[in-house]
């Protein structure tokens, strides 16, 4: 039921990206789901596009005259709704999820994710500082919302749980301002032009800098069949999702590695 309301938003979008000439790329585990299962994942119910930056603010001065709507399907971010996720969602309310992932338990309608890809500096020394400043960034943004952090997922490198170790202590969601924090990881992210730059990340993806490619390769893509839509990304695929899930990508996890995902569909 989820993957079928999902499959709506996403036919949509690629529709209203075809009529309005606007690109977009599968991304992440829907991309990885698109190679070697010609859609989902069976144990995963995500999809997950992103749009190099022009794109991506052009659809959202468009979503200005469509009333916030691709089709019938609300938009939201965080400029034009009162949600605080930085990261845009075109949502279907026909389908209600209770989202368990979070401190909060919240029932919420389904949803696609919609990414930004941004621009980094061609030189390599100015890419790390950048990188550096957009994870501090990300963190303060994470740290605004302290009590919304997730508790169910487990699975975190050292380094997050010692960050979430510190956050209980510091309660950071006491003196940062999540808006604030907002607009600021918008304007760092934006600052060097995706178009001028060598190298573009989905920075905002659940793999940061992992997500880091060549530009090259989104100037070159091609259509995958996903489940029965026809769907763009990246010619290369081998090496992105080499990058993102190692070179035995072709290969089905074990049940232990599995995502878990914490949504129950409600209607």
């Amino acid at each position: 039921m989820l993957q079928s309301s999902e499959l709506k938003l996403v036919e949509s979008f690629s529709h209203f990206c075809d009529l309005h000439g606007l690109r977009y790329f599968l991304m992440g585990g829907t991309f990885l789901g698109a190679v070697r299962h010609h859609g989902f994942i069976p144990w995963d119910d995500d999809i997950d596009v992103g749009m190099p930056r022009p794109d991506y603010e052009k659809l959202c001065v468009l979503m200005e005259k469509e009333n916030s709507r691709v089709g019938s399907f609300p938009f939201r971010n965080f400029k034009n709704s009162d949600t605080y996720e930085y990261v845009a969602r075109l949502e279907n309310p026909e389908t209600k999820i209770i989202d368990r992932s979070a401190a909060e338990v919240e029932k919420r309608n389904s949803w696609m994710d919609i990414f930004a890809l941004d621009g980094m500096p061609n030189n390599a020394l100015l890419r790390k500082v950048h990188s550096f400043n957009l994870m501090r960034l990300r963190l303060m943004l994470k740290y605004s919302e302290f009590n919304k952090v997730s508790v169910n997922y487990t699975e975190r490198p050292f380094s997050e749980k010692a960050l979430i170790k510190v956050g209980k202590i510091i309660r950071p969601e006491k003196w940062l301002d999540t808006r604030k924090c907002l607009d600021k990881l918008d304007k760092a992210l934006q600052k060097y032009s995706y178009e001028s730059s060598e190298y573009v990340v989905n920075f905002m993806g659940a793999y940061k800098l992992r997500e880091m490619f060549p530009k090259r390769f989104y100037d070159d893509d091609c259509n995958y069949t996903f489940e029965d839509l026809n769907l763009r990304g990246p010619r290369d695929y081998d090496a992105v999702l080499s990058q993102l899930y190692g070179s035995d990508y072709m290969e089905p996890p074990s049940d232990q590695m599995k995502n878990k995902h914490f949504t129950e569909v409600v209607r």
